[in-house]
């Protein structure tokens, strides 16, 4: 047996702490070359010494072995506690190279159990958590993961110190497998746990003898000892050496603090002045304040005047009221069983006024109004309805209810002021934000509207027909509130913007735009939430350099060329240490109130952009991101607290973590230095990105001219139909309902995409219409199928397992059904059975009506009837989507027992103003008659004989 061979000469690539396994590493390379494992996994990689071992000896000898390291790179009572550090420099060192046959799993050993089957694992090194109870949980959870020529390599087997046990279970276990233990390096137990070894390492164990060549176990421990501890020593030289360069560096970091000190007590002193200054200004204002005093005094005597007048206009609503009861008294002969029913509702009514919940009545003053938009038939229909939620004592969802219908009576009054057709309207921006503006422009010129963009509020008035106000806290004078849809761009995390004043601009507009999902939520906490509000993320301008040209905004001239620019405030204190080091190493310009062609001309002059947050949880910075983006340029950015709803730009931005210095150069030189055809590539991928981000900035912009009827359906089909869907499996969500959205994205499924459901008022019409635009998309992309979920579905514990049953129970009968129901709401009386079957330990029902969306797989059959839904009849009772298909009698639609999904009981309707709790015992009953039907059609095919 010869020991001395290449392998065990290997020169190791990394090094790197602790050193003791350094010693081992000529064992490592010498075991993996006479094993020839298909499978390797180590358990505890820390900082990667013997795992990039283990990968360097496979690469070399040209093996297929499979290697996984498992840890969860944070740390352990014995490795303490560590940072991204350790992890992200292991990762930047093995995946260049061995990433084609090597991963790194990021989770606990127990979690990677499954990840493996039992037998498939041909070595195994453990160098985790090293108490005993720990390294013999590793072992014995482990071990049935072992192959028949499984061998197990324990490290610190001779650490006696502290809590340390590796050596007491390599007492247990060294006499129950062949085995043999190096005592150097902290040491290493080789244990054989598999029956079939090669026949070196059942002589090192002294398992088996070789005469002719004599060597013992003992001299291979010899052999190892000398080559691995050249290697030991050479890993603590290396590891002093980076000791004693980063002492230096510190003290050259304490040198730079020193001068950066002076230049803040500096910097102290002309903020001094400066607030000296601003003194001075302030008593100016306190004498400009007082002349504006008296203006709001004569503001309030004008709103005291509208107040009169409200409630004028309150009094002759309650005699159409009253008119409304007389013309209801009139209706004897036809109405004879409706009168009973609402003398019952009434003695309800009256017991609500004679309680504390008259604060819930005042909605139904309202009646008069909507009877007149509505029609006497919708009228009682909801009369009754409410008469319901009374009888059963349900008051708060009467008073939800009757909330939701007040909302949609305000929204219906501010919509007839708004939807006269808006043909002309105005963009007002401040400089800052005039890529927004822009980009508005464009895409409400596409729609048809004739578009001026303004920074400032035009002398003549408010004219036109409508006005997008971009940032409108930064306007002293605001368009009307019914001609007002403000663009509100600040930042939640810092809320000093969100002044009681500027709420109030918010909550009397007739839309709030927001282009991040984070603010939506501190909105909604505010009482600026849906359906108010409308999510609009800003997105790239394809083809922005020529729009600037044909509208005379292109910069004249050109600046000094630069390798980084930063454009922004500076002044924070993160920015002022980050841009320092990006100073030294590169050339950067830093540019601060620079707006329209002069701020373009200055991003051209740069060969990259870098992007740094003022506050360390900022959301991304899309404006200045996408605006570098549509100009050609390149962006290095910190990742963001909403990272992840920005995968979009993965590709097309170099993001790093946030405050990680070395990241950010190493990102800046590298896009420096790329090749042309690394760089043509890259142009690509953000051209890519800005073109995909303007689609979707578009379909929410027209998304939301559609919910305020400046648009309708035909135009909103017309102007997105070229936008693909996200995929054939779809969970239809509105972002501006926060909770659900939330609630929604946490029990997402994999393959699941969401898609942000179309706006209208009523809810019930929007909900219509989105099902009718998928249906729409999905047959002109000539889908086979298309899945639809509602973001309040309830994924049961089997889900997976009873949807891969499903999918294939439809797949075997294609063309032989309408559509899949994973839940069914209502039973419609007329309904039939015709077919029960079973399969996987479900019953598949066959029945020819339906009613129900919570979880639906359609056919090309349904997606047709689905698109052909027509938003004219607004009827609630007979024209909503799922009472539209459950009229569809011809229909073969494919129902489980039990079902699919269930229905999140503690959201709350986006379409009703309810709780879903309510819709609980409508669900068991329907599965109640569900069954029943089953019995009786399974009894009836029995009794004449068919099986």
């Amino acid at each position: 047996m010869n020991f001395i061979t290449p392998a065990a000469l290997l020169e190791p690539q990394h090094f790197s702490v602790p050193a003791p396994w350094a010693g081992h590493i000529p064992f490592a390379s010498w075991l993996v070359a006479v094993q020839k494992p298909e499978t390797l996994v180590e358990l505890g990689a820390y900082s990667g010494i013997s795992y990039m071992a283990f990968c360097q000896a496979i690469k070399e000898q040209g093996l297929p072995t499979k290697a996984y390291a498992v840890d969860t790179w944070l740390g352990d009572a014995h490795a303490g506690a560590y940072g991204e550090t350790i992890y992200q420099t292991l990762q930047r060192e093995h995946d260049p190279r061995y990433a084609s046959f090597s991963t790194l799993l990021r989770m606990t050993f127990d979690e990677a159990l499954p990840q493996f089957s039992n037998g498939s694992v041909d070595l195994l090194h453990i160098d985790g958590l090293h108490t005993y109870e720990a390294v013999r949980h590793d072992f014995e959870t482990w071990l049935p993961k072992m192959s028949h020529r499984g061998v197990v390599l324990f490290h610190d087997t001779n650490v006696f110190r502290d809590d340390f046990g590796v050596h007491r279970l390599w007492a247990e276990l060294s006499v129950r497998y062949p085995s043999m233990q190096f005592s150097h390096s902290n040491g290493l137990g080789v244990l054989l746990v598999g029956a079939q070894q090669p026949p070196e390492l059942l002589q090192l164990c002294g398992a088996s003898s070789d005469a002719a060549t004599g060597l013992t176990p003992g001299a291979a421990r010899q052999v190892f000892c000398i080559l691995g501890g050249r290697l030991e020593q050479l890993a603590q030289v290396l590891i002093l050496q980076n000791q004693l360069h980063d002492a230096r560096e510190r003290e050259t970091q304490l040198e730079q603090a020193g001068q950066q000190r002076h230049e803040w007590i500096e910097n102290l002193d002309r903020q001094l002045l400066d607030l000296q200054n601003q003194l001075m200004h302030s008593q100016q204002r306190e004498a400009e304040l007082e002349r504006a005093g008296q203006q709001r005094h004569e503001w309030i005597e004008n709103l005291d005047r509208q107040l009169l007048d409200l409630q004028w206009r309150n009094t002759e609503a309650e005699k159409v009221v009253e008119a409304v009861n007389q013309l209801l008294n009139v209706r004897d002969a036809e109405v004879h069983e409706l009168r009973q029913r609402l003398v019952v509702a009434d003695a309800q009514v009256q017991e609500i006024y004679q309680s504390r919940s008259w604060r819930v009545t005042a909605g139904l003053r309202a009646a008069g109004k909507l009877a007149r938009r509505w029609g006497l038939g919708t009228l009682v229909r909801r009369a009754l309805k409410a008469a319901g939620y009374a009888v059963r004592g349900d008051w708060r969802a009467l008073a939800g209810r009757l909330a939701a219908v007040r909302r949609e009576a305000v929204l219906e009054q501010q919509l007839s002021i708004a939807s006269d057709g808006a043909r002309h309207v105005g963009v007002m921006a401040t400089p800052h934000t005039l890529f927004v503006a822009h980009l508005l422009a464009q895409a409400l010129h596409k729609a048809g509207i004739t578009v001026d963009v303004m920074t400032e509020p035009p002398a003549e008035g408010f004219g036109l027909d409508g006005y997008f106000v971009v940032c409108p806290q930064m306007f002293k004078h605001l368009p009307p509130g019914e001609k007002r849809i403000v663009f509100q761009m600040e930042q939640s995390v810092s809320p000093r913007w969100f002044t009681p004043e500027y709420l109030h601009t918010l909550e009397n507009s007739l839309a709030v735009l927001d282009y991040a999902q984070a603010n939506l939520q501190f909105l909604e906490k505010r009482g600026i939430a849906y359906p108010h509000t409308f999510l609009v993320p800003v997105g790239g301008f394809a083809g922005y350099r020529d729009y600037l040209r044909h509208n005379n905004l292109q910069p004249q001239g050109v600046d000094a060329p630069c390798d980084v620019l930063f454009y922004g405030d500076a002044n924070a204190p993160r920015r002022q240490q980050l841009l320092e080091a990006v100073g030294e190493r590169f050339q950067l310009r830093i540019v601060g109130n620079l707006f329209g062609p002069e701020l373009h001309r200055a991003i051209a002059s740069a060969r990259v952009v870098v992007n740094l947050h003022y506050y360390e949880g900022a959301l991304l910075e899309t404006t200045r991101i996408y605006e570098c983006l549509s100009l050609g340029v390149p962006v290095v950015s910190e990742t963001s607290a909403d990272q992840a709803e920005h995968a979009a730009l993965d590709g097309a931005v170099r993001f790093v973590p946030v405050g990680d210095l070395p990241a950010l150069l190493q990102a800046l030189d590298e896009v420096l230095h790329v090749s042309s055809q690394q760089s043509a590539a890259a142009q690509s991928d953000r051209e890519a990105a800005v073109e995909a981000s303007q689609a979707r900035f578009e379909f929410m912009l027209y998304r939301m001219l559609l919910a305020r009827r400046w648009l309708d359906y035909t135009q909103f089909q017309t102007l997105t139909s070229t936008t693909p869907l996200p995929g054939p499996r779809l969970a239809l969500s509105l972002p501006e309902t926060t909770a659900r959205r939330a609630m929604f994205v946490s029990h997402q499924m994999p393959g699941v995409q969401v898609f942000d459901g179309v706006r209208y008022s009523p809810g019930w019409i929007g909900a219509a219409l989105s099902y009718k635009y998928l249906a729409q998309q999905a047959l002109a992309a000539q889908w086979p199928q298309l899945e639809v979920m509602e973001d309040d579905v309830l994924f049961l514990p089997d889900y997976v397992e009873h949807k891969a049953v499903v999918d294939a129970y439809l797949a075997q009968r294609s063309g032989q059904w309408d559509v899949f129901v994973g839940l069914i709401a209502i039973m419609h009386p007329d309904t039939r059975v015709l077919g029960v079957e079973r399969q996987g330990g479900l019953v598949f029902i066959t029945i020819d009506r339906m009613i129900s969306m919570v979880h639906n797989i359609y056919a090309p059959t349904v997606l047709r009837l689905l698109a052909q839904w027509d938003e004219r009849h607004a009827d609630p009772e007979t024209n909503t989507i799922d009472r539209y298909l459950q009229t569809q009698s011809q229909l073969r639609v494919v129902t489980t027992l039990p079902f699919l999904v269930g229905h999140h009981e503690e959201l709350h309707s986006s379409l009703w103003g309810i709780q879903n709790s309510q819709y609980a015992e409508i669900i068991a009953k329907a599965q109640s008659e569900l069954e029943a039907k089953v019995r009786a059609f399974e009894q009836n095919t029995s009794c004449h004989g068919v099986t």
